[in-house]
């Protein structure tokens, strides 16, 4: 302790991780239903743009109420028919891909003992290679779509109910931010930050997962909605979604046309995407809740050890209200949520040189 009767920055430092510790361990056991919260909040913060046009229209609150939740389910609804129709077709023919890639993994086995290496050495290269390994994973994840009917209830009721207190009893939280409670400002300016941030990344994902399916359709990607639809999803997940939405379509189009549609069909999905997230997106993303690259990265890596895969699709803005309502709000661990910023906090002017006399 210091000398003032305090904790040590060390200590609570400690103690920070300790709680957080703590605190994701709780999360990991109630993982569905964190999700299903965060997913509602999402989709809320999603749809505000909507239920404001219709307010300023002046239309009764039952009609924006009914009219918003018919538009959000109408979406949602569309979505899940084509991730669940896309994934059974793709999982009625994943043995036959399956045996594809392994036959094209011996043909790179025997062009490597042509080479002159051993068999054991080119079977050990070959199997890195072994494109029948991340068929079967993307056909266990489209499987455990499953799993996930358990909890739309639970999401559904969740959204509706969220809804209704939005749109029945407007600017509660506004109202108690202007009360002088400075914790409900801050939550007030991030929820109105994390709404921007959600409306033009729904819009990003649905443009590029239209292009997309356009693109795979033309190059005859075998199960090409499912691939966009996907696409348009894993845009959500910085870094590694951009890639993760082109491995299951390039490994089929190898497949199915050789490596030289696949190459084109790769060169092609990095210019469009690399083009929309590296020029596009960054115009669109204009808040205070910029995370640098590198907490990007840990958004998307971490939070499915705590929440599943789908955490990686809501780390972001999980990051984002760690920094802005837990570290950024006391002034003790300000300075991480700092670390975490890709805008520099403004430093203190230089003192002003005195001039000596001569």
């Amino acid at each position: 302790m210091t000398s003032s009767g305090g904790f040590s920055p060390a200590f609570r430092i400690i103690l920070l991780l300790a709680g957080g510790a703590i605190v994701l361990w709780g999360m990991s056991q109630y993982a569905d239903y964190i999700l299903s919260i965060t997913f509602a909040i999402l989709i809320a913060l999603a749809a505000d743009p909507l239920v404001n046009r219709l307010r300023r229209r002046g239309m009764h609150r039952g009609a924006v109420l009914a009219i918003a939740l018919a538009l959000v389910y109408g979406a949602l609804a569309l979505l899940g028919l084509l991730l669940i129709y896309g994934a059974a077709q793709f999982l009625t023919e994943l043995p036959t891909y399956t045996q594809q890639a392994h036959d094209l993994t011996a043909q790179w086995q025997a062009a490597l003992q042509n080479l002159g290496l051993e068999s054991a050495g080119s079977q050990a290269l070959a199997s890195q290679a072994n494109l029948a390994k991340p068929l079967n994973r993307i056909g266990d994840l489209l499987a455990s779509l499953g799993s996930i009917i358990g909890s739309v209830t639970t999401l559904i009721l969740l959204t509706t109910f969220l809804f209704v207190d939005i749109v029945l009893w407007p600017g509660r939280l506004a109202e108690t931010a202007q009360r002088g409670h400075s914790y409900a400002r801050r939550l007030a300016e991030f929820m109105v930050d994390l709404r921007q941030y959600i409306v033009v990344m729904v819009i990003i994902g649905t443009c590029i997962g239209a292009l997309n399916t356009v693109m795979f359709y033309l190059f005859d990607v075998p199960s090409a909605v499912l691939w966009g639809v996907l696409s348009g999803i894993l845009n959500f997940i910085p870094f590694i979604g951009f890639w993760l939405g082109l491995i299951p379509p390039a490994i089929l189009t190898l497949l199915e046309f050789g490596p030289q549609r696949m190459l084109f069909l790769a060169i092609l999905y990095v210019a469009i995407n690399g083009f929309v997230q590296n020029v596009i997106q960054p115009r669109l993303v204009v808040t205070r809740l910029n995370l640098t690259p590198f907490f990007n990265l840990v958004s998307a890596t971490f939070w499915p050890l705590v929440l599943g895969p789908a955490g990686a699709i809501v780390g972001v803005p999980l990051t984002m209200a760690v920094r802005a309502l837990i570290l950024d709000a006391d002034p003790a661990t300000r300075w991480l949520a700092d670390l975490t910023s890709s805008k520099l906090p403004a430093l203190p002017a230089p003192p002003e040189s005195v001039a000596l006399d001569e």
